[in-house]
């Protein structure tokens, strides 16, 4: 391959030398701080920076040629492929790259435990074949096609993950990566600021059964599974994967799933669902899941992602990298479980739009309805928490700001503290101010 050709398959206008690449090794990237030498260019126009402007930083780490929506004055060496829309242009690369795909292509979608399932799904996976999936949590209309235009054509999976802010989000990526297996982790109240209301969520992400062929498969949660028509279909929580004698202890947490004895390294509740939809994955490829399972002790979770660490005698849950209502409602239930004190800290639950008082009065509730010992309070919206966790007798108080919640953390001993809150609140810094003491 070489740049005329890219030009072509994006719909572009080549300026300048062609360059050619060795067989269909193409790469891309958008960041040019983070170019490696022989990549494209993709000069994105954002709502803060405009990619263009940086396009001679990138050429000078080491990219070989640019995408672009104008033509850069640069040296006629390099290779400009001029377009109407750079992010168009990956999607098209993106599509083009999956048509010459010979693999099968997972996709995951859903309100929750998305990047755990994704990675969980490619972990298994790769016990059986060469797998490429959607690295960190790129799910977003950039990120899905950057990934997908970036994957080897000769692995045996592709796992994508797919994010979703509004109705149509799903449907757009869909229409790129053309699952095989199509896969919801999880329904719940998120970004109602765009979604507008739960109905919405449901269908936002029942896009991911878009346009399925009779072979494909779709794996979803039993509770919404009436609310979707799909011809082959493998459901979990309910009658076809359903986890029983749950246990959880600091070490991890174990079920029974038709007789099997599973334990994964993880003390959550939600992690459960995320094995099991892995489960309902691998069971639609004609994977042996139940010959596989004991490869889960050596999975560990994504960084914010429930993960355990140990300061002397606490017991911290870094569980910050964003937070809904249905996240927040497992994370503490799954504090409740644990055998010693229990400290919920817990920050706002942004982008709820109209129904943020009630979801975080429910957070207090909760909180009291499960005995959590003491429950510290962060942001604006959690005022509505504390309110409601004050008034029903529950042990709790609320921060203006972070250095004063991490001082009242500082003196405790022998207690397991649960950190969670929206990505904008940055609660991993209370975590690092722990651990860092």
């Amino acid at each position: 391959m070489d740049t005329s050709l890219l030009a072509n398959i994006v719909g572009g206008k080549h300026v300048g030398r062609a360059v050619s690449f060795e067989g269909f090794s193409i790469e891309f990237s958008i960041d040019s701080r983070a170019v490696r030498r022989g990549q494209v260019f993709v000069a994105i126009k954002g709502t803060v920076h405009d990619g263009h402007d940086f396009a001679v930083d990138a050429l000078q780490s080491g990219a070989v040629a640019v995408v672009c929506e104008r033509p850069l004055d640069i040296s006629e060496n390099i290779p400009q492929i001029v377009v109407d829309s750079t992010v168009e242009a990956l999607r098209r690369f993106a599509s083009w790259r999956r048509s010459n795909f010979r693999g099968k292509v997972i996709a995951v979608a859903g309100s929750a435990g998305k990047t755990t399932t994704k990675e969980m799904i490619a972990f298994m996976l790769s016990k059986v074949g060469k797998v490429c999936k959607t690295p960190k949590n790129y799910n977003s209309q950039i990120g899905v096609p950057l990934s997908v235009a970036n994957f080897d054509e000769d692995c045996d999976f592709w796992v994508v993950e797919m994010g979703a802010s509004q109705k149509g989000d799903v449907k757009r990526l869909v229409e790129i990566v053309r699952p095989h297996i199509r896969a919801i982790t999880a329904i719940g109240e998120e970004h109602l600021e765009t979604f507008g209301c739960l109905d919405d969520v449901v269908q936002g992400n029942g896009e991911v059964f878009y346009n399925m062929s009779p072979e494909d498969w779709g794996v979803c949660p039993a509770i919404v599974s009436q609310c979707y028509s799909i011809n082959r279909k493998l459901t979990f929580g309910g009658s076809d994967f359903v986890a029983e004698d749950i246990k959880l202890s600091p070490e991890g947490i174990s079920f029974r799933l038709e007789g099997t004895s599973v334990f994964i390294p993880i003390p959550s509740l939600a992690v459960v669902e995320n094995v099991l939809c892995t489960f309902c994955v691998l069971q639609a490829l004609g994977v042996d899941w139940k010959g596989l399972h004991k490869h889960l002790a050596n999975f560990h979770p994504v960084e914010g992602r429930f993960r355990v660490l140990r300061k002397g005698e606490l017991l911290l849950i870094d569980d910050t990298y964003n937070a809904n209502p249905p996240s927040v409602r497992l994370a503490l239930r799954s504090l409740s479980l644990f055998d010693r004190y229990r400290v919920a800290v817990l920050g706002d639950m942004l982008e709820l739009g109209g129904s943020s008082e009630l979801y975080h009065r429910e957070m207090g509730r909760f909180c009291v309805e499960l005995g959590i010992d003491l429950c510290l309070f962060y942001g604006e919206h959690t005022r509505h928490a504390y309110q409601e966790c004050k008034e029903l007798g529950g042990n709790c108080h609320h921060f203006e700001d972070l250095q004063s919640l991490l001082d009242f953390l500082l003196p405790l001993e022998k207690a397991v503290i649960l950190f969670k809150g929206s990505r904008g609140m940055k609660m991993e810094k209370l975590v690092e101010g722990l651990l860092n003491v």
